[in-house]
């Protein structure tokens, strides 16, 4: 097979980065080197993706690669169908042909590609939008608050909140009316209880009983006693 001059392919790498990669001279039989392989040993073309305009340009991508090898070297890309159920080992390699003549294929060309292979892929953020209108459409012709808010049990109007307020205050001027009730109850009690324990300091006869008083007896007048020293008082004799 006749070299073809430089073109650029990509090689998917096992962790599933993709990457492009200049080949001098095409030769479909040595593209295992590119893949970093030492043998060509099971290492060929798998499958083609013909896609006819993408942009106004045509695509036949093919790509080669190995379906056998050691454990913990499984490539991690996830390719298109056919063989996206496919497991693969190691590097692979795509190359893009033009009237069966390779030509360049860019990483950029290769997402365009897979994006119309997989059926294009819809946009999340346009999703959320649909979602909110239809949401919007959902809620016209509810009942709305003031500020524009659905009243759906989680949201009420500023009127309802008055009201439960001018309510609990009802409540609260009620509860305050019990308590002042209450609070005059005591004295109420207190003073009939007072009667009640002068009715019961009251003797219930008119009788009283004659108190017993001990005499205190007088004490005996003390009696002052003299020394009779007269004696001792004579005149002395004297010689």
């Amino acid at each position: 097979m006749s070299a073809i001059s430089a073109i650029t392919v990509l090689i998917v790498d096992k962790t599933g980065v993709i990457k492009e990669t200049l080949v001098k001279n095409f030769l479909e039989n040595e593209l295992y080197k590119k893949a970093g392989l030492k043998t060509s040993e099971d290492f060929k073309y798998q499958t083609e993706w013909n896609i006819e305009d993408i942009g106004g340009k045509s695509y036949a991508i093919s790509v080669y690669g190995k379906t056998t090898g050691r454990a913990n070297q499984e490539n991690k890309y996830e390719f298109p169908p056919p063989v996206d159920t496919t497991l693969f080992f190691g590097n692979c390699i795509l190359v893009n042909k033009e009237n069966n003549v390779a030509t360049n294929l860019t990483v950029a060309e290769w997402n365009a590609a897979y994006d119309y292979l997989f059926g294009g892929f819809e946009d999340l953020d346009d999703e959320d939008e649909e979602e909110d209108d239809d949401d919007d459409d959902e809620d016209d012709g509810l009942p709305r608050t003031k500020l524009g808010y659905v009243k759906d049990g989680f949201v009420v109007d500023d009127e309802e909140e008055v009201e439960d307020e001018e309510e609990e205050e009802d409540e609260e001027e009620v509860e305050d009316e019990d308590e002042e009730e209450d609070d005059d109850m005591p004295k109420k009690r207190s003073k009939k209880t007072s009667k009640s324990i002068k009715k019961k300091a009251e003797p219930k006869s008119g009788k009283k009983k004659a108190a017993i008083v001990t005499p205190i007896p007088t004490p005996e007048p003390v009696r002052e006693e003299f020394l009779d020293c007269t004696s001792e008082l004579s005149e002395e004799e004297y010689v």
